[in-house]
C-alpha cells in the first residue's frame, strides 16, 4: 500500500472520470488494487477448497481400497477355514474307512480261521474301538 501511494503520489490531484465517478488516479488505482486483492483471495479460496476436496477424495479412495483389501483378506481367511475343515473331514473319513477296513479284515480272518490268535487280535481291536468312543 505504501509503494502504491508513493508511486501515485504526484498524480493525486489529477481528476479521472469514469462512469460518472470523478476519482483521481490514486483513487482508481486503489479501487483496482482492492478489487484485485478480493479476486486473489477468492481465487485462493477456490484453490484451497479444490485442494481440500481432492485430498478428501484421495483419503476416501484410500479408505475404500483398505476396506476392499480387508474384505478380501476376510474372504481368503474364510475360504482357508473352509478348506481346512474339508481337509479335516476328509482325513476323518479316511481314518474311519481305514478302521472299517481293518475291522472287516479281522472279521474275515476270524471267520476263515477262528484260532485263539485271531480272537485275541479281534478283542484288541474291539478294545481300541471302545476307547475311541
Amino acid at each position: 500500500m505504501a509503494a502504491l501511494l508513493r508511486f501515485y503520489g504526484d498524480a493525486e490531484t489529477i481528476p479521472f472520470e469514469q462512469y460518472g465517478f470523478e476519482y483521481t488516479v490514486l483513487d482508481w488505482s486503489l479501487v483496482v488494487f482492492v478489487a484485485a486483492t478480493v479476486l486473489l483471495l477468492v481465487a485462493i479460496g477456490i484453490e484451497w477448497h479444490g485442494g481440500n476436496r481432492r485430498r478428501n477424495q484421495e483419503a476416501e479412495a484410500r479408505d475404500r481400497a483398505i476396506k476392499a483389501a480387508e474384505r478380501e483378506a476376510r474372504r481368503d481367511a474364510l475360504a482357508e477355514e473352509a478348506r481346512d475343515r474339508a481337509v479335516e473331514e476328509r482325513n476323518r473319513a479316511i481314518e474311519a474307512a481305514k478302521c472299517q477296513n481293518r475291522r472287516d479284515i479281522l472279521q474275515i480272518q476270524h471267520q476263515l480261521d477262528p484260532s485263539p490268535e485271531n480272537r485275541a487280535v479281534l478283542r484288541d481291536f474291539l478294545a481300541i474301538l471302545e476307547e475311541e468312543r
